[in-house]
Parts: structure tokens; sequence; C-alpha cells
């Protein structure tokens, strides 16, 4: 990266150590680097930023840079929300980015952007599972384990539900599913139930201060104790397990306890009923509170979003880090690694595009063709066998037509 200031650049500056004990710029990584320069620039304009496209994997998306001047205590923002690639993403991997201005650091689609990309990944606790930032406590066990105390908690609100003596008359087919408006309310509500007794689990486990930090390579070893981020004391966190193992349990044994009351229609239901109750809270009710909460804030914070906290110290260069140069692509070498990566990115939507539609098509002939009945077959054939005669009449209408075109419509009649 070069940053650019009032009173001129600082250079090449590589964001990498071989010496450090940690991956740079993952997934939902927050990277948090620690620079020393021979002067001041003064108020900063924009900064230049690219990397060399090494890797099985080289592009990386990136939300946004933060410079902090600790002697000042000035912030200059910069957004990006852009691909440095060389595929039809990006379609480059050296990025020009002017400072924010004040206005730009209150408007609502910045702001909006932000917080729901952050909060997309991390708020949402099913997908939270394989998107979780790496530097963030709440670990994808603590996660997963939130997940299945609202399966659990979800079988148990839906079985209590319903009435053993009582049949739903609102029936629908769905393909080979046969459901019904009572089933589909049943599960919504069961998934609204279910949420508090979850949501106290996941603020805890969310808010617990760990024992251990994350080590992170500091030759200087002179840096002040890292705060560890949460309010809660470290032994709470056996308070969430306790929570999650007697939710998880406590809903296991009364579903067993109220399926031995049930016979086979009543199980089919009470599984479509949980279907409902997984796919409500995974496709509407988590999205529609990271959106909320997206929105809510945007409007009543207008600030930009504080920065999640970073466990250990900053990564200070090395020695040898400092001996590492910014390598810079040239021009033959970006025209060739483009086209291959382009041609990749292809064949990559391509057959996703495949996928889908086999998918869709697998899915439109299950709800065409799933609840057909064999008398349907009998019915279009004696159908057709009584309409039969039609055919008769239907070429002695397209020779009409055909004798239309003569001159002598009378000549056409006669040889009909």
């Amino acid at each position: 990266m070069i940053i650019y200031g009032e009173n001129g650049h600082s250079g090449a500056i590589t964001l990498t150590d071989p010496l450090a004990r940690r991956k740079l710029f993952t997934r939902a990584s927050v990277n948090n680097f620690t620079l020393t320069l021979p002067s001041s620039l003064g108020k900063l304009k924009n900064i230049r930023i690219w990397h060399d496209n090494t890797g099985s994997n080289p592009a990386w998306f990136l939300q946004q840079v933060v410079i902090t001047d600790q002697q000042t205590e000035d912030m200059w923002y910069f957004f990006a929300n852009q691909w440095l690639s060389l595929d039809k993403r990006g379609g480059s991997i050296d990025l020009k980015i002017k400072a924010a201005q004040e206005g730009e650091l209150v408007a609502f689609k910045p702001l909006f952007y932000a917080r729901t990309s952050r909060s997309l990944g991390e708020g949402h606790i099913w997908i939270s599972v394989f998107t979780k930032p790496p530097h963030n406590p709440f670990t994808r066990c603590q996660r997963l384990t939130c997940c299945l105390c609202f399966l659990f908690t979800a079988l148990v609100t839906n079985a209590m539900f319903y009435q053993f003596d009582e049949t739903p008359t609102d029936t629908f087919k769905f393909g080979p599913l046969v459901m019904s408006w009572t089933q589909i309310k049943i599960g919504i509500q069961s998934s609204v139930i279910a949420i508090p007794a979850n949501l106290l689990v996941v603020l805890i486990f969310r808010n617990t201060k760990q024992a251990t930090t994350e080590e992170i390579y500091d030759p200087r070893q002179n840096a002040e104790k890292p705060k560890t981020p949460g309010y809660l004391p470290h032994v709470f966190v056996y308070v969430a397990w306790c929570l999650s193992l007697i939710l998880s349990l406590t809903g296991a044994a009364f579903t067993v306890f109220y399926s031995l009351m049930w016979g086979a229609d009543i199980s089919n239901k009470w599984l479509t009923s949980i279907l409902v109750s997984l796919v409500q809270d995974i496709l509407i009710t988590q999205p529609i509170k990271v959106l909320a909460l997206a929105t809510l804030l945007s409007l009543l914070i207008r600030k930009p979003p504080e920065e999640d906290p970073i466990i250990g110290v900053s990564l200070f260069k090395s020695e040898k880090g400092e001996r590492v140069s910014a390598k810079r692509k040239q021009r033959k070498e970006l025209v060739q690694e483009k086209d291959t990566s382009s041609k990749k990115w292809d064949m990559i939507q391509t057959v996703q595009e495949v996928v889908s539609f086999l998918i869709f098509g697998s899915l439109l002939l299950i709800v065409s063709y799933g609840d057909l009945d064999n008398a349907r077959f009998q019915f279009t054939k004696s159908t057709g066998d009584l309409f039969g005669g039609f055919e008769e009449v239907r070429s002695i209408l397209n020779c009409l037509i055909h004798c239309s075109f003569c001159q002598n419509w009378g000549a056409g009649i006669l040889q009909l």
C-alpha cells in the first residue's frame, strides 16, 4: 500500500511478514498493522493498494481501510467495497481509493452496507457457523451448539401445538407433500416461541471473556496487554454450555414422549411443521433481524461503525519482514493472468448455472408430477377415444383452407 497526504507519500508498504504466527487477509478477517514513518504526511488524501495475484485463490474483496494517526488521534476512512481480482468481479488488482469526506461518513448507504455485510456473516447464527470472523472469540462449536438448541426447542414447541383429535381441513398439495395452512401456522409460531430461550444462550456465549488470547507475533515485546472482548466473566461460558445441554435434552425427551402418542399421520404433519420452522428462521427471521438492526443503527447512529476488537497486539514488522519488497506485476504478465482468471471465472459461472438449472428442473418435475394419479391417464385416454372423430373433421377443414387459395372456389368444393 502507498499512503498519499498533503506533505508527500509513504512509499510502498508491504503488509505481510514471514515471521507472523497467523494468517493475514483471510475471509471475514480484520487485520491490524502498526507502521512508523520518518515524517508526518499531514492530512491524508488517498491510498493505493494492490496485491501480487499469487496463491490458489488470489481474488480478494476489500471492504474498507481505516488509518489512525496515534499522535494526533485523527482517523481517515477509505471505503472500497469491491474485489481486487483479475476476473470479471473486479478486473484489476490495483485500486486507488480517496479518503471519505465528512458527508460520506454519515451517509446512509455506506453505513447500511458496512453494518449489513458485517451482521450477515456474524449475526445470522446459521450462516455464521461457516463465515465466522477469525478474530471473533464466539467459536464455531458454540455457534453450532446454538443452532442445535434451536432445533431441539423447535421440535418440542411444534409438538405441543398438535391436537390429536383434530384433522386440518385446509390441506393442499405441493408436489408429493400434503400440507395445510394449519401446519404452516404452527411452524411459524413454534419458531417464534423458540427464539427467546436460545437468544439467552447466544448472548452469553457472545459476551463471555475468553480465558486465553491468541498469541500474535510482536518482535518489540513492549506493547500493553490487550483487552479481552466481552463483559461477562469466563465462568459464564460453563453456564451457557449447561443451558444448551438442558434445552437440548429437555426438547429431545419431550419430543419422544409426544411421539409415543402419535400415529403416522400426525408424525408427517409434525415433520412438515419442523421444516417450516427451520426455513422460516433461516430465510426470514434471521435476515429480517440483520436488516432491521442495520437499518435502525444506520438511521440513528450517523457515524462509522466501531471496529471489532482485535485479540492480541498489532503486527509489527520484523527486520526480515522489512526486507520483503512489494513486487509489482508486469503488464504482459497481468494480461496473461487476466485471461486465465476470466476463463476460470466463466467456467465457474457456467457450472453454477448448470447445477442451478438441474436443481430447478428437478424441483419443477417433483411439483408438477409428484401428485399425479393413475386415473388421470385413463381419463385422458377415454376422452381422446370419445372425441377421436375430430381427426376427420380436422382433415376436411385443412382441405378447405388449402382450396381457399384456388381461384375457383367452386372447383375446389367439387374436388372435395
